[in-house]
């Protein structure tokens, strides 16, 4: 729901801009509200959780359509390490779900596990660990959603090794709502680690980032998660003077023991809490702009 929402006739919201916010609880609901509006030719504005309002491309709409109350997982397969549930389920709830079974959906996009995989998967939304895991393009299997026609479409499957119309799921993922409403997603998932530590190693010079880059690159593993946070952030989050960076180490035992050892020939580093990734992920405040800068690595 948009904030600041106020009651209406009929379930639904109206928001103080004078926007209509539509919260649907079934795939025919979606169906029958995105025909109703196709036939009036009126614009909908696509809601998952409706904390991340303000990003994006801006839309032209006076009526928004919320999959908030389309909820719960409606298959898990453990044994095939593989999930399947509808939009308005929260990361919370996957997460709380797969725990009991040694395992997790390894995605960790900015925000807090409230947001919902309706939302993740529209905005191709990650975190640190797409480092080692990968985005929401490599941990989908399967989507469903409603087309602007009304037309309930899928595409993948519900197990790792389907294929069929994988492209279209991919397609899907990060299209911020232009191409339908996606209403289910089947997720692939992961075996929780043994040992899952991080450290801070402080890094006090330009040399010092070249000397953790070219480390990096020689590295025979790749840690779960790898982030150089500014001198502020490493104050807030790890209690380090200066810049740092905060290495996110999992596997077995042994493994990370041998991945400790690797980055302690770096110097000064010390072990962290490892709440650090999730108070990251809340690190930037209401109104922040986050962009991406890439280039290829010799430059």
């Amino acid at each position: 729901m948009a904030r600041g929402a106020v009651g209406a006739a009929g379930g639904d919201t109206i928001d103080r801009s004078g926007m209509t916010t539509i919260a649907v609880d079934s795939v025919d609901a979606v169906r029958d509200r995105v025909r109703d509006a196709a036939d009036r030719r009126a614009a909908l504005r696509v809601i998952g959780g409706g904390t991340w309002l303000d990003a994006g491309r801006p839309v032209v709409a006076t009526e928004s359509l919320s999959t908030r109350e389309l909820t719960g997982i409606t298959e898990y397969v453990p044994g095939d390490l593989t999930l399947t549930a509808r939009a308005g389920t929260t990361l919370e709830e996957i997460r709380l779900a797969t725990a009991s079974h040694g395992q997790w959906f390894a995605l960790d996009p900015h925000g807090s596990d409230t947001g919902t995989l309706g939302a993740t998967i529209a905005t191709a939304s990650a975190g640190p660990l797409s480092t080692s895991f990968g985005g929401p393009r490599d941990l989908m299997l399967g989507v469903e959603f409603v087309t602007g026609e009304g037309t309930v479409v899928r595409g993948g499957g519900r197990v790792v090794k389907n294929v069929a119309g994988f492209d279209l799921t991919r397609l899907v993922t990060g299209s911020w709502g232009s191409l339908g409403v996606i209403t289910e997603a089947t997720v692939r998932l992961h075996a929780r680690p043994d040992a899952d530590e991080s450290v801070a190693v402080h890094l006090s010079s330009d040399a010092d980032v070249a000397r953790i880059r070219e480390l990096l690159r020689r590295l025979p593993f790749t840690p779960y998660a790898f982030e150089i946070v500014n001198a502020d952030l490493a104050q807030r989050l790890v209690a380090v003077d200066g810049v740092a960076a905060i290495v996110r180490l999992g596997g077995n035992r042994l493994a990370v023991d041998a991945q400790r050892a690797a980055f302690a020939t770096l110097g000064r580093f010390n072990e962290i809490n490892p709440d650090v990734w999730q108070r990251l992920r809340a690190s930037d405040g209401v109104g922040s702009m986050v962009f991406r800068l890439s280039t290829r690595p010799s430059e």
